[in-house]
């Protein structure tokens, strides 16, 4: 089934889903949010060009204990959290002259488009729903409204995978550069937490927040790692199992901490 044959089946707040905040055309969300609000431009400029596009909100889905990479990566708090931990702010889709596509969008913030890449691989994989749909999806996040309304017109002209191979360029000329930028923010994530935590009423929200995206950065290092054939043929010399052990290595650099810790306030 087309991609968005499956969105558009998702039931939202507004009817008793817990799926997700808001499933419909997007020229009804824009009514319904202020312009004050961070995604209001980029969704706004979309619109403009794209009048029949459709988008779903805060789209909640669980971290797969039965996906591999997960159990490689063994990072057993991600497991600790509630059923549908991770939260996709925007998917924006669309039927347009029988080409369906889906564009995930993560509002631009530190790291966020490793963080939109992690959310698609999480998506995508061989456990989900939309595993056979991973073609169909391109993610990114920018705070330019014509580069994202730019970047969701072309996915219906061009190969997702080349237009997401090119944002991945844009972003990081190499994969040595996403692991540096990934291994940045996951300190950067470890030294602030405790004090974000101190004065917070909702801990478990930002213990969820913090968890899910040291995740999904140990996710894209891993996933990245392994889809590189030039890695496998130059670097391992044809060997798999090299290379996994490489990509696990390489995810494993990413500092955390642990979920009980955030919860008592110290390591």
């Amino acid at each position: 089934m087309a991609i968005t044959n499956i969105l558009e089946k998702f039931v939202d707040a507004r009817k008793n889903g817990e799926s997700c905040e808001f499933n419909g055309y997007l020229e009804d969300y824009l009514q319904m949010i202020s312009e004050d609000e961070k995604a209001y431009k980029v969704l706004d400029e979309v619109f403009k060009q794209n009048n029949d596009a459709k988008i779903l909100t805060n789209f909640k889905i669980s971290i797969s204990k039965d996906a591999i990479t997960n159990q490689i990566i063994r990072y057993k708090d991600a497991f600790k959290l509630q059923n549908d931990a991770i939260v996709i702010p925007y998917i924006i889709y669309e039927n347009k002259n029988n080409v369906q596509r889906a564009l995930i969008y993560y509002p631009s913030e530190d790291g966020g488009y490793i963080f939109a890449k992690g959310l698609y691989y999480c998506l995508t994989e061989p456990t989900s729903q939309f595993i056979d749909n991973r073609n169909e999806f391109v993610a990114i996040s920018s705070d330019d409204p014509k580069e994202v309304a730019s970047t969701y017109g072309k996915m219906f002209t061009q190969k997702p995978g080349s237009l997401q191979r090119y944002l991945d360029k844009h972003h990081f000329g190499t994969y040595e550069d996403m692991h540096k930028e990934a291994l940045r923010i996951s300190n950067k994530m470890h030294d602030e937490a405790f004090d974000k935590l101190k004065d917070v009423e909702d801990k478990y929200e930002m213990i969820r927040e913090y968890i899910v995206k040291w995740f999904l950065l140990k996710k894209v290092l891993y996933v990245q790692y392994m889809l590189n054939k030039d890695f496998l043929t130059n670097v391992h010399e044809g060997n798999v199992r090299k290379q996994r052990n490489q990509a696990k290595i390489n995810a494993d650099e990413i500092a955390f901490i642990s979920y009980s810790s955030l919860w008592r306030g110290h390591e």
